[in-house]
């Protein structure tokens, strides 16, 4: 065997053994994005205060009302809720503003998250005062893989996210799809 020939063996048995890449992209438009947001959503936060004391913040009908392509690295999303909070008596529609975010996961991954930048309550003794510090960023998209039966047997598919931007009607994130072989146990 000559070297032209190692190096052509060399060559495919890389490309036979590196695994796949694909990519994707996700379109979530505003009901598209209501429907994850209703189910991913809490409906509640617990907030500690001073002398063992706390209240409880409902989220009520969170709704997105439009996009802005202009807020923030990634953009952001313009939404509708309501705010309860029994321990003080307020039962109030706001019109809070995410911004489109994407942060470390482990092993070297991303995620991508709604992240509350602006919840304004006017309170009548304190005034305006802004909640959005309290509320807990709400993920799109988790981290995930799945194993999926092929001609070939078991694969192991995992997204990377690679990109998240929102437009004027809708938020878009990329994805590139490692495939691999499953290990076999």
């Amino acid at each position: 065997m000559n070297l032209r020939h190692a190096a052509v063996l060399l060559s495919l048995s890389a490309l036979i053994s590196a695994p796949a890449v694909a990519r994707i992209d996700v379109t979530l438009d505003a009901e598209s994005l209501n429907g994850l947001l209703a189910s991913m959503a809490p409906n509640h936060v617990d907030v500690g205060l001073t002398a063992g004391r706390g209240l409880t913040i409902q989220m009520q009908d969170l709704k997105v009302t439009g996009f802005d392509p202009t807020a923030g690295r990634h953009g952001g999303v313009a939404t509708s809720l309501r705010l309860i909070v029994p321990e003080l008596g307020i039962d109030v529609a706001v019109a809070p503003h995410l911004t489109l975010e994407i942060a470390d996961a482990p092993a070297g991954r991303k995620v991508s998250l709604l992240r509350f930048d602006k919840v304004v309550l006017d309170l009548p003794l304190t005034g305006a005062v802004d909640v959005a510090a309290l509320l807990p960023p709400l993920m799109l998209m988790p981290d995930t893989g799945w194993i999926v039966n092929s001609a070939r047997g078991k694969v192991r598919v995992r997204p990377n996210l690679i990109e998240a931007t929102t437009g004027t009607k809708n938020i878009r994130l990329g994805f590139t799809l490692d495939v691999e072989p499953a290990e076999t146990k």
